[in-house]
């Protein structure tokens, strides 16, 4: 009997040792999506900024916060910013004001697919843009002055975070 309880907690350290090994070898979401953003433009640069805004909802928890800058032409630069929320209630209220188009003057809101559920938002016609999306508990903001640019971090962003 004695055998067998010790077989049993052997298996036992040996099946949550491997468990924990693994799961510290995988990349975390910041630094997948940190590595796929370097990966499509390896000549930029990542800057870590400061951030300082009112929480959107309570859980809300940053995962990645970092503007990426084109050496040649800061136009094209794109603000990333990626947050976990506790459950699929706060991230549909994470984007509530986006979706009920509670923006500031200028602004225009329209639906755009990407994840679970996107927003773009265009600043007076073509100055600035926004995408707003979220996918399982995690919601994202995409913002720059390049389209293409901003759909294509958007892009890669979403398709780092896992589907549900």
């Amino acid at each position: 009997m004695r055998y067998v309880e010790a077989f049993c907690l052997a298996f036992w350290l040996a099946f949550c040792s491997s468990t924990a090994v693994r799961g510290q070898n995988e990349p975390s979401l910041s630094s997948r999506i940190t590595e796929a953003l370097k990966a499509r433009e390896p000549g930029w640069k990542r800057i870590a900024p400061v951030e300082n805004r009112v929480l959107l909802v309570p859980s809300e928890r940053r995962v990645v916060m970092a503007v990426w800058v084109n050496p040649k032409s800061g136009s094209e630069d794109v603000v990333v910013s990626v947050y976990s929320v506790k459950d699929h209630g706060e991230a549909v209220a994470w984007l509530r004001p986006v979706r009920n188009k509670e923006v500031g003057a200028g602004w225009h809101v329209s639906t755009y697919e990407i994840g679970d559920e996107g927003y773009l938002s265009k600043f007076k016609g073509r100055e600035r843009f926004e995408i707003a999306f979220r996918r399982g508990n995690f919601v994202a903001w995409v913002k720059g002055n390049d389209l293409r640019k901003l759909k294509d971090s958007a892009k890669c962003v979403v398709d780092q975070i896992p589907a549900e």
